[in-house]
């Protein structure tokens, strides 16, 4: 019972220390202070999971890597919707209501898509999506051939295409 008291405690000197550096280090990445409060809060949670690894002395530093993480996790998932959202936008200046539930289905329908592929064809579609990483580099990070990188995201456009009604 004293050592969970312990890690509290640790935990609480942690986040009172450091919870306004990372903060605004995110919203200087960001410039949106709303999502700088929640990423800040899903740092600070990744570190108390990892609370048994971690050394007093790297936490800062652990707390800036992730948070980091954090943040171009969330740019990078933003530039893929903007990304795909162009697929379907048309010219109209003002977008309807219907148009834009149409959107968010489309988007729902999306993120339901990519979740039901298998793990390396997903890990192999978005890092060439996401992270625009060729071919010949996701093979290397896999250690597999380029060929079946290939296979991976062909197999995943079909499936995404079959499921969603549109070429991504």
């Amino acid at each position: 019972m004293q050592f969970i008291q312990d890690e509290r405690i640790w935990f609480r000197e942690i986040f009172d220390d450091h919870y306004d550096y990372i903060r605004n280090y995110l919203y200087y990445l960001s410039g949106d202070m709303e999502l700088s409060e929640d990423l800040v809060q899903d740092a600070f949670l990744k570190v108390w999971e990892q609370r048994s690894k971690i050394k007093k002395d790297t936490v800062l530093s652990l707390l800036f890597t992730i948070a980091r993480n954090l943040y171009f996790k969330v740019h990078r998932r933003k530039a893929l919707d903007l990304k795909l959202f162009s697929l379907l936008i048309d010219d109209r200046k003002e977008q309807s209501p219907e148009y834009i539930l149409e959107l968010k289905e489309f988007d729902r329908k999306l993120q339901t898509a990519i979740s039901r592929l298998p793990e390396k064809t997903r890990a192999a579609f978005l890092l060439n999506r996401i992270d625009e990483m060729n071919y010949a580099q996701i093979a290397d990070s896999f250690g597999v051939s380029v060929k079946a990188i290939e296979k991976h995201i062909s197999k995943a456009k079909k499936m995404l295409f079959e499921q969603v009604g549109h070429k991504i």
